[in-house]
């Protein structure tokens, strides 16, 4: 008895010492790289937790189109991250598929950005655009009108992780901005700002393809250091029913996110086969298609959970 007692006081022992050195650490924000990830804390196929990061990722079905529902609460600004690919030549596609990307930054959770309609054989253009990653600035055209108005509506990520979405954006915005910024992207356009839902797009000036049905992704805040991404499915999926998925017009895309409640700010990224969200290295957004393109960047979520 006095060997088992024994043994089992060295075994809390060494449990409150292991505890004692575990802390949520802040990430260094030149950190490229995280930590591999302690594969005990992924409790199922949706759902993360350690103390510092838990996901839960939920599916379901939307004007006939299924989506994916990722929320994401982090205890550090730190832990909200962007990788964008080393080729940063702003007129050249990239070649790195999400998943690849994910396991290179070793994220828990990611999501595509927008880096990839840059592109300018492609869907987009250089006006109106500012692009910040990781405080280094690569383009600044967010030019202003006569009446003082830019092209695109921008969003802003700040240093405690905070997302802000100016409609209409101008560098003088960007300039007058409060915080400290991270990084911005220029897909757009914005689907929730400061709580309430955008149902006019007339302003919006690149406005290309919203009224087509295709896949969609977001990024949001529902509170502080409390994030939600919600993905869409397009024409070319299916439902777990073996039907054709209709894919969402940004309108209903707007009204799907806006339905999930609390939204604070909510901004729409690059979609169609360049839509991307990654959960333990695993490409969620498949639905019997497997088409895709290579993207540039991710938005990703890391632990800081140091053990």
């Amino acid at each position: 008895m006095k060997l088992l007692k024994g043994i089992a006081l060295a075994l809390i022992f060494c449990l409150m010492v292991t505890c004692a050195h575990a802390e949520i650490v802040s990430i260094p924000w030149e950190q490229e790289v995280m930590p591999e990830v302690n594969e005990s804390y992924y409790l199922s196929d949706t759902e993360y937790e350690d103390p510092s990061l838990h996901i839960t990722i939920e599916e379901g079905i939307y004007n006939g189109t299924c989506y994916l529902v990722a929320r994401i609460k982090i205890a550090d600004p730190t832990q909200f991250r962007a990788y964008v690919t080393s080729a940063r030549n702003l007129n050249k596609y990239p070649t790195k598929y999400g998943t690849e990307l994910a396991q290179y930054v070793n994220a828990v959770l990611a999501i595509s950005g927008d880096v990839t309609n840059l592109d300018k054989t492609r869907a987009g253009t250089k006006n109106g655009k500012h692009i910040t990653r990781n405080f280094e600035t690569w383009l600044t055209n967010a030019k202003a009108d006569k009446n003082g108005k830019g092209i695109l509506d921008i969003l802003i990520v700040d240093t405690n992780a905070d997302l802000t979405i100016i409609p209409q954006c101008t560098e003088a915005d960007i300039d007058a901005f409060p915080g400290t910024i991270l990084s911005t992207y220029s897909f757009g356009p914005g689907l929730v700002i400061n709580g309430e839902q955008v149902t006019d797009y007339s302003t919006y000036g690149m406005n290309y393809g919203a009224k087509k049905r295709a896949q969609r992704i977001c990024i949001g805040q529902t509170g502080p250091l409390e994030y939600i991404a919600v993905y869409s499915a397009g024409p070319d999926q299916k439902t777990p029913e073996g039907k054709k998925c209709k894919g969402l017009t940004i309108m209903e895309f707007a009204d799907l996110v806006y339905a999930q409640g609390d939204v604070i700010n909510a901004y729409n990224l690059d979609g169609g086969t360049s839509t991307w969200m990654v959960f333990h290295n695993e490409r969620l957004n498949v639905f019997g298609d497997k088409k895709k393109n290579a993207i540039a960047d991710i938005i990703y979520f890391s632990s800081a959970w140091q053990e």
